[in-house]
């Protein structure tokens, strides 16, 4: 195990040496957020919309990255740095969890999904799936009051996981537990409105309203644009059918449980972000299903096929019509591959 962590590592460092001189929104996002919150400004509501649509968590190390870097280059290093220390976290818990298989670890430290939008993009979902994997072995471990808690501190750094509360909370035998899903949320936010005088109101406008970008999925992809009002019913009646099905499923393996909510999610989700495909890739190394590999390729050519715009279209104010026809197409394949996998894992099941 420890040559497969040190090539994960490696991997990850040469990854993050290639793409260091990078930029895209999100990282521009970072360095604002981390700049302002360093001055003490309020970010909520105004900034948070467009740039930090999160509970004040992520915001206070991009402030000490912001502090500790001298220059951007150095800011965005550090920030990706804390990602990939987290995902070396998950590569311990999958190889934990698949009851120490060296083949589903390795499986883990090379996928080339979690490296390009961990160390390339720059997104941090790696620490919210950081603390849900936590979540489901401390389960394993049979200590409750642990899960609960960092299952908390899953919901603090993106709200997301909230979407996995009832595999979750069934397997929680104290009930009187779940009531500390609150706490880091709560703490957080009421520190962060008595440090920075914000408002709980503000704070949690920002994290209702967050919904990623609708119609670039799946079949929604395909209606084209419409009206807000009809995102927003879209939206509700999609979590309102994921909540159900979360609810009617139910399967006992809390892995297997998640793994099948998540197909549903990028089945039929009407709100999408190229980073949410960190989430599943350590459920599809556990689990291994059929044409597994070939998803987890698929969707590394697709995430490649957003990155060529940063990475080889400098020069470029908007994305070539050729490059939007691949992605389109590459999605859509992909969305259809979702669905066979999807089908054929619960087949098999």
């Amino acid at each position: 195990m420890k040559k497969i962590f040190l090539l994960a590592l490696v991997v990850r460092l040469i990854s993050l040496y290639l793409f260091r001189n990078v930029t895209n929104y999100d990282i521009q996002s970072y360095l604002q957020v981390g700049e302002l919150t360093l001055k003490g400004i309020n970010i909520y509501p105004d900034v948070a919309n467009l740039h930090h649509p999160y509970l004040p968590f992520f915001l206070y190390l991009e402030a000490m990255a912001y502090w500790l870097g001298q220059s951007k280059i150095i800011i965005i290093t550090i920030i990706k740095i804390i990602n990939i220390i987290f995902d070396l976290g998950i590569l311990n818990l999958v190889y934990r969890l698949s009851k120490k298989n060296l083949k589903t670890a390795f499986l883990y430290a090379i996928n080339p999904v979690t490296i390009l939008i961990t160390t390339l993009h720059g997104q941090f979902d790696v620490i919210p799936i950081f603390f849900i994997l936590l979540t489901i072995y401390l389960l394993q471990q049979k200590k409750e009051l642990a899960s609960v808690l960092s299952f908390s501190f899953a919901v603090l750094t993106k709200t997301w996981p909230i979407l996995f509360f009832i595999p979750m909370a069934r397997r929680i035998k104290n009930k009187k537990l779940l009531v500390l899903i609150i706490t880091f949320p709560v703490l957080f936010t009421f520190i962060y409105v008595w440090l920075f005088k914000s408002s709980l109101f503000n704070i949690s406008k920002t994290i209702i309203y967050y919904q990623g970008l609708w119609g670039i999925w799946g079949i929604w992809g395909w209606l084209g644009k419409t009206s807000i009002f009809w995102q927003k019913i879209t939206t509700l009646l999609f979590l309102i059918s994921f909540f159900g099905y979360s609810w009617l499923n139910k399967e006992k393996n809390i892995i297997k449980n998640i793994f099948s909510l998540l197909f549903f999610f990028f089945i039929f989700t009407t709100n999408f972000s190229i980073q949410y495909f960190t989430w599943i890739i350590p459920f599809l190394v556990l689990i291994r299903p059929r044409h597994y590999l070939f998803l987890i390729l698929l969707i590394s050519f697709y995430l490649f096929s957003f990155y060529y715009f940063w990475l080889f279209c400098l020069s470029c104010k908007i994305t070539p019509s050729w490059l939007t026809i691949i992605q389109n197409i590459t999605g859509f394949v992909l969305w259809l591959s979702f669905i066979q996998v999807g089908y054929l894992s619960k087949k098999i099941s």
